[in-house]
């Protein structure tokens, strides 16, 4: 048995299983995240035990309700409610990103709309019904981004400042996208990253304990601006024309919202990436720091937002290139 993971004994009797103990123990490498994740094998089968500083009410509730609506999404096990631990099945060692080739992600891209498209039209309930993308919720994120850029400002020497122009233009996003008419289920975390790919070669969703409600824009924002699998911008075009055309919904200034929830969205995906660098020393999110502002920088110019805007994302990124101190640690 390989079982040398840094489990206690009362979370290592957890893993009993009918009578069968794990023969491996392996660690998941995991995003920025207090939460713990490991393949855990029995031989014949293997399944994921979630380690947590809290137990996730909120994702046992969630999965309930996918797995209801047919949804594919990790079936669970068992849970310690003492020990904040579950276990769930498998729902593959392969996610979306791992797809090189632009041609075959296409059409996975195609089944992950047809699957966010069905998803919001789903009649949420509680937790996902009670909360929203409001302008509060909003106003955090942003101000998240901002106080994380002048940290990353200060480590890297950087010259390059966040003027009030931007701050106030992502302010007025947000106001619109919180009044938006149309709220539906948002995972909230709908990237390539949260896609596995199962035995069946079906999608299997994870991370959607933090779902809400939303404007139906969100989730593709997050997927066909993911600075984890850059795509084509025609590309990007396709997918929403198909987006909108499968929705067979009327959306209000549709095109209005999509680039301005895109901007949002990759916004606080840009301060997450300032906080990965320059708090939790996560090196290896240097690189996503560049596709970040790569995407925020097509977003403007697509969307027909203030110069500003751009003047802000290209001088950052033309400084971060040429700044040693940043360059020299991302990795190949």
């Amino acid at each position: 048995m390989t079982l040398s993971i840094s489990l206690s004994d009362a979370e290592l009797r957890f893993l009993d299983l009918s009578g069968k103990h794990p023969e491996k123990i392996t660690p998941i490498t995991l995003e920025a995240s207090d939460r713990k994740y490991y393949r855990v094998s029995y031989g014949d089968q293997t399944l994921i035990l979630c380690k947590d500083v809290r137990f996730q009410h909120d994702f046992v509730e969630i999965a309930d309700f996918l797995n209801h609506h047919h949804f594919t999404v990790p079936e669970i096990i068992k849970k310690d409610l003492i020990h904040f631990l579950i276990l769930m099945t498998d729902g593959g060692e392969k996610d979306l990103t791992s797809v090189t080739d632009n041609v075959e992600y296409r059409e996975w891209l195609v089944k992950s709309i047809e699957l966010l498209v069905k998803l919001q039209k789903t009649n949420p309930h509680a937790p996902v019904s009670t909360r929203e993308f409001d302008f509060e919720k909003f106003h955090i994120e942003s101000e998240f981004t901002y106080s994380n850029y002048l940290k990353f400002q200060n480590q890297f020497q950087l010259k390059t400042q966040l003027r009030s122009e931007v701050k106030i233009f992502i302010e007025e996003t947000s106001a619109f996208l919180a009044e938006y008419p149309i709220k539906v289920f948002c995972h909230r975390d709908f990237h390539g990253r949260n896609l596995l790919i199962n035995s069946a070669n079906e999608i299997c969703m994870i991370d959607f304990q933090d779902a809400r409600m939303g404007t139906p824009f969100y989730d593709l924002a997050s997927i066909l601006y993911d600075a984890y699998r850059p795509i084509p911008f025609a590309m990007r075009q396709g997918l929403y024309q198909l987006f909108i055309k499968l929705s067979d919904q009327n959306f209000p200034r549709s095109k209005e919202c999509y680039y301005l929830q895109c901007l949002q969205r990759s916004y606080k995906a840009l301060g997450s990436y300032f906080y990965l660098v320059t708090d939790k020393k996560m090196d290896k999110y240097r690189s996503s720091v560049f596709s970040a502002l790569d995407n925020l920088i097509e977003i403007v110019q697509a969307g027909l937002f203030p110069d500003q805007l751009y003047v802000f994302f290209h001088l950052l990124k033309e400084e971060l290139l040429s700044n040693y101190s940043f360059i020299k640690k991302i990795e190949s």
